[in-house]
């Protein structure tokens, strides 16, 4: 009995990498962003200091949606949003702590080139608009704390993979909210 349960499992996750692997190969699109294309997506990553002494570690998470809005030569020019938000704590020494909690909210706009490769989607770009920042530091003489609202402006290039028409993975690399993200990717239409 339990080598039929195994032999059952061994043959049903053999069939379902089978079919992925044929649906995927069958249903990713040529170029994912084209004009009319909207695209939504969720990544997480090292966050960026947009604002404090650049000390500490925190993590960063981003969702941003993009419309393929003109076709520019061999590729798409798009527009759309971002929200972001980044967290770092840093202690400097026994009784002296400082943490920023960073929002930034802007419009993004990206250049998403055309290479004719089956599910890939190659990119850069740029996001513009504002954060707000909730510093606070304790020391010895008591806790402190002020809320700096900042422009937020950054740079960015990223590649997404589309494994069927609509689901795929997404990474980027710059100054935009995160150093580095990944993440996953939906294709509205």
């Amino acid at each position: 009995m339990r080598r039929r349960i195994i032999t059952t499992g061994i043959w049903v996750a053999i069939g379902l990498l089978t079919m992925t692997h044929v649906y995927s190969q069958k249903s990713a699109p040529v170029d994912p962003m084209s004009e009319g294309s909207w695209v939504i997506s969720a990544g997480v990553g090292p966050g960026t200091h947009l604002f404090g002494n650049g000390y500490g570690f925190g993590p960063g998470f981003k969702f941003f949606f993009e419309n393929g809005t003109w076709q520019l030569g061999p590729g798409v020019l798009t527009m759309g949003g971002e929200v972001g938000f980044s967290f770092f704590s840093d202690y400097f020494e026994p009784g002296y702590r400082e943490t920023w909690l960073n929002f930034m909210f802007g419009a993004r706009s990206a250049y998403h080139y055309g290479w004719k490769v089956s599910g890939l989607d190659t990119y850069g770009g740029i996001p513009l608009g504002i954060g707000f920042s909730a510093y606070t530091f304790k020391d010895y003489p008591g806790r402190h704390s002020h809320q700096p609202v900042f422009p937020y402006v950054g740079a960015f290039i990223g590649a997404s993979y589309f494994f069927n028409d609509h689901i795929g993975l997404n990474g980027e690399f710059g100054f935009n909210v995160t150093y580095a993200n990944i993440g996953v990717i939906y294709k509205l239409r």
